[in-house]
């Protein structure tokens, strides 16, 4: 059987680490930037500053096209979460907690539970994976059937043979003296078939 001051030790152990780690707060719906920077404002009034290393709430951009016209957007990659590098102990906790927008640090009831370097690791990965992924969100795909809006073939309907996202083109398959050529297309000159 554990002594009392055992068992003092290793609850303060469980709630007090002093190093760096990542946590992850659940907030508010799309209030990540506000509960950042509330965060902030809260770690200065407390003098809590050197206790927190990092904020994150990743964005990637996301093309579409409206219109005819490509539209770079931002999409939050983790909405409704927001990361924090940071030490732990009761007042860190409190702070994080009590944050207007905060729902609560994931983990235990009792304690928070840092994200392990595999996780973060991950994280990193998957951000930049997305960032190098946020190409034109194409809203068909290949054998979708399309009608073409402008051109000598307006009006006609066509399968989709082939996508290339980087160009913004489609090839489609279109019936010219018997027989099916391949012709290339802008993708604001097709829509999909509904």
């Amino acid at each position: 059987m554990q002594t009392k001051d055992a068992n003092t030790w290793e609850i303060k152990r469980q709630i007090e680490d002093n190093n760096y780690k990542w946590y992850v707060l659940s907030v508010v719906s799309w209030q990540e930037e506000l509960v950042i920077e509330n965060l902030r404002e809260r770690m200065k009034k407390q003098n809590l500053e050197d206790a927190v290393q990092d904020y994150m709430s990743p964005m990637v951009n996301e093309s579409s096209l409206k219109k005819g016209e490509k539209v770079i957007k931002q999409r939050k990659l983790y909405p409704w979460y927001v990361f924090i590098c940071s030490k732990m102990n009761d007042k860190i906790r409190y702070v994080v907690r009590n944050t207007p927008g905060v729902r609560l640090i994931v983990g235990a009831e009792t304690r928070p539970i840092p994200l392990t370097d595999d996780e973060y690791t991950k994280i990193i990965e998957q951000i930049k994976k997305s960032q190098e992924r946020s190409e034109l969100k194409i809203p068909f795909k290949e054998g979708d059937l399309v009608l073409l809006k402008t051109g000598d073939f307006k009006g006609m309907k066509w399968a989709v043979r082939a996508i290339d996202s980087d160009k913004s083109t489609v090839i489609v398959n279109i019936e010219m003296l018997g027989r099916l050529t391949p012709v290339v297309i802008d993708l604001d000159k097709i829509e999909l078939m509904s």
